[in-house]
């Protein structure tokens, strides 16, 4: 009677038993007394603690029911258990002589005499009950008799079988508007980021053929990391997948070197941390260690600990200079050559962390520090 772990997918007892007393399934215990002519039938549900009947035909009145008004019993060693369990038919012409059942309490209050009992399984095969049919007095079973419960075991399993289409087919409907509604949140999120992208990126003194270009790096490296989260369902993304897809085309390994942990972070910080390198790396290509002149390179490194419970986030972006010019020595705010504005927005007010930037005759030190947020299981 074991039953292996299930998705909501599957039917279950449980679904058997919401349902409270059921017409489709009274009908098989009532042809099942009447064809086989005996004092009653019932079709019973196994727990490990308890035994509901779902079904019952000429039973003497229940002492004890379920709010679904569904007869319970709470003794163990009884011949429903021992079907349920064992996952084999049972026949006896005496229960009373019986030695393994003579004794239940159960056998003596359904005045069970004799009993054909047949084990009930759900659509997948696990056994979660039995179906029985009773007589008051000893009486010897026929092959015929056990036909006859078959038969009508059978129009049972084909009761569950639809049962378990329908649940199927309630559960891909459920899954297909969460998918619709997901995908919704999905496209209203990645149109507000581009519009942040696009209010960012316009600035004073600025020519067209600038911004178009800006709007496109930008806009590109948001879909690189669209496609990354895709991979995960949307839920979140690997920090090195991250930085490999901004950084691979400035040659990881040659130029550009990555280290850190394996780190999971969520569909929002994916964005603003994919966005945070892919600015570092455009000016560092247009102003720093990666420009043609600049003959350096670059190493971002990340590591992660625990603060105030939540998960937090340091990396460093390091640039050093192998020969050439290095980047103006400038100290006034805004004068560092990369986009101060944006980084400040994405660490400080967009991940309410905190960053910091050095530049030094050899190269540049970028640091910033950020509590990220929960990933979905």
């Amino acid at each position: 009677m074991s039953r292996p772990e299930h998705s909501t997918w599957t039917l279950a007892p449980a679904d058997l038993l919401a349902a409270g007393v059921e017409e489709a399934i009274d009908r098989v215990t009532r042809l099942a007394k009447r064809l086989l002519g005996v004092s009653a039938s019932f079709i019973v549900i196994v727990d490990p603690d308890k035994e509901t009947f779902k079904s019952e035909a000429g039973l003497p009145p229940a002492a004890t029911r379920d709010e679904a008004g569904l007869r319970l019993s709470f003794e163990p060693g009884s011949i429903s258990r021992f079907v349920a369990e064992t996952g084999e038919p049972l026949a006896i012409a005496d229960v009373a002589a019986d030695p393994r059942f003579a004794g239940c309490q159960i056998v003596k209050s359904l005045r069970i005499g004799a009993c054909l009992g047949l084990p009930v399984s759900l659509p997948d095969g696990t056994v979660v009950g039995a179906f029985f049919a009773i007589d008051e007095n000893r009486r010897d079973w026929s092959s015929e008799n056990r036909d006859i419960l078959e038969e009508l075991l059978a129009v049972l399993a084909g009761e569950f079988a639809l049962r378990q289409e329908v649940k199927l087919r309630q559960n891909l409907e459920q899954r297909s508007f969460l998918m619709s509604r997901e995908m919704e949140h999905r496209i209203k999120n990645s149109l507000s980021t581009v519009q942040a992208i696009i209010l960012l990126s316009v600035r004073d003194g600025q020519s067209a053929s600038e911004i178009r270009a800006d709007l496109l790096e930008r806009v590109a490296s948001l879909a690189k990391t669209q496609s990354l989260l895709a991979d995960r369902d949307g839920k979140g993304a690997m920090f090195a997948d991250i930085a490999a897809a901004e950084l691979q085309h400035f040659g990881i390994g040659t130029n550009v070197w990555i280290d850190g942990p394996e780190l999971l972070v969520g569909k929002d910080d994916a964005v603003s941390i994919s966005m945070i390198i892919h600015e570092l790396a455009t000016n560092a290509s247009k102003h720093g260690a990666l420009a043609l002149r600049g003959r350096g390179g670059v190493s971002m490194r990340w590591e992660t600990r625990e603060l105030d419970a939540r998960r937090a986030l340091t990396f460093h972006w390091e640039e050093w200079f192998g020969g050439g010019p290095t980047p103006r020595q400038g100290r006034e705010e805004g004068d560092y050559g990369f986009g101060t504005e944006l980084l400040e927005t994405l660490v400080l007010r967009q991940m309410r962390g905190q960053m910091s930037r050095e530049l030094t005759p050899g190269g540049l030190i970028f640091t910033a520090s950020v509590q990220l947020g929960a990933v979905p299981a």
